[in-house]
C-alpha cells in the first residue's frame, strides 16, 4: 500500500511549488537580512557593510516609539476583540435553528473583502459628518460622538475596532469547528450532575476549546503585530504620527529611499512576533497538555 502511495504521490511533484516558496519567500527574506547590514538606499550605488547601524538607527528613531507603542495597543485590542466576539458568535451559531448557516456566512464575508475597500468603508462611516456620529446625534447621544480617526489615543483604538469586524467571523469558523469536535455526552453528564450553562462554558467548552484558541491567539497576535492596511487606508499613521505602527514606519523607510534602514526595521518585527507568537504558542501548547 506504501509502494502504491509513493509510486502515484513522486516527490518530484514537490519540486515546483518548492522552487516558488524557495524563490519567493525565503530568497527576499535572506536578501532582506543581508541588505540590513549595509548603507542601501536611493542615493547610492554602491553597497557598504554598516553592521548594526540601521538596526540602532532604527531604534533611536523619533517615529519608532510611537510605532512600537500603537502596534501592541493594535495588537492586544484586535487579539481579544476577535477572540472573545468571535467565541460568543460561535457557541450561539453553534446552536440549531432557522437560516443559520446564511448567519455564520454573513458573519464570515468580512474576512474575505478587501481590506482597502472596508478601510474606504469605514474612513466615511467615522467621519466626524460620518454615519455613526451622525446616528449617535439622531438618538440623544451626542456626548458618545467623536472624531474617531482624528482625536490622540482615539484612532489607532477605532482601526483595531474595524479590523475586529473584519476578522471576528473568521475566528468564528475556528471556534465553531473546535465546538462541533467536542462531544455531546460531556454536556448530557453535566447537566445530569446539575451543572448549568455557564458552569458547562467553564468546566467543559473552554477547556476543550484549548487547540482553538491556540490557533486563534496565535493567529490574530501575527496579524496584529505585522497590520499595515487599515492603518494605511483609515489615517495613513496620521494625523501627525499618532497612529504611525511598525509596519507604516517601515513602508515610509522605502518611500523615503532609506531602505536598508526599512529593512533594518522589518528584521527587528520579524524577530519580535517570533520571539511573542513562540512564547504564547508554547504557554497555550502547556496548557493543552494540562487539560488532556
Amino acid at each position: 500500500m506504501r509502494s502504491a502511495l509513493k509510486k502515484a504521490y513522486n516527490p518530484f511533484f514537490l519540486i515546483p511549488a518548492a522552487a516558488i516558496y524557495l524563490i519567493f519567500f525565503v530568497l527576499p527574506v535572506l536578501m532582506g537580512f543581508i541588505l540590513a547590514f549595509t548603507d542601501w538606499n536611493s542615493y547610492t550605488t554602491e553597497l557598504h557593510f554598516v553592521g548594526l547601524h540601521n538596526f540602532v538607527e532604527a531604534f533611536n528613531h523619533r517615529v519608532i516609539k510611537v510605532a512600537i507603542r500603537n502596534t501592541l495597543i493594535f495588537a492586544i485590542i484586535s487579539t481579544l476583540g476577535k477572540n472573545i466576539i468571535g467565541l460568543m458568535l460561535a457557541i450561539f451559531f453553534n446552536e440549531k435553528f432557522r437560516l443559520r448557516n446564511y448567519a455564520r456566512t454573513i458573519f464570515y464575508v468580512p474576512s474575505i473583502l478587501s481590506s482597502v475597500a472596508i478601510g474606504l468603508m469605514f474612513t466615511s462611516i467615522l467621519h466626524p459628518s460620518g454615519l455613526l456620529n451622525t446616528a449617535l446625534k439622531a438618538i440623544g447621544l451626542d456626548f458618545l460622538a467623536h472624531d474617531w480617526l482624528v482625536e490622540p489615543g482615539m484612532g489607532i483604538i477605532s482601526v483595531a475596532f474595524v479590523e475586529i469586524w473584519q476578522w471576528a467571523g473568521y475566528h468564528m469558523t475556528i471556534f465553531l469547528a473546535g465546538l462541533q469536535a467536542i462531544s455531546s455526552d460531556y454536556y448530557e453528564a453535566a447537566r445530569i450532575d446539575g451543572a448549568g450553562w455557564w458552569t458547562s462554558l467553564r468546566r467543559i467548552t473552554i477547556p476543550l476549546l484549548m487547540p482553538a484558541f491556540s490557533v486563534n491567539i496565535v493567529l490574530s497576535l501575527i496579524g496584529g503585530f505585522k497590520v499595515f492596511g487599515p492603518v494605511y487606508v483609515l489615517t495613513g499613521g496620521g494625523p501627525g504620527y499618532s497612529t504611525q505602527v511598525v509596519s507604516t514606519f517601515v513602508f515610509k523607510a522605502f518611500g523615503e529611499g532609506n531602505w536598508a534602514l526599512g529593512n533594518a526595521a522589518n528584521m527587528i518585527l520579524f524577530i519580535v512576533i517570533a520571539i511573542i507568537s513562540m512564547t504564547v504558542l508554547r504557554y497555550l501548547r502547556k496548557k493543552e497538555d494540562e487539560i488532556t
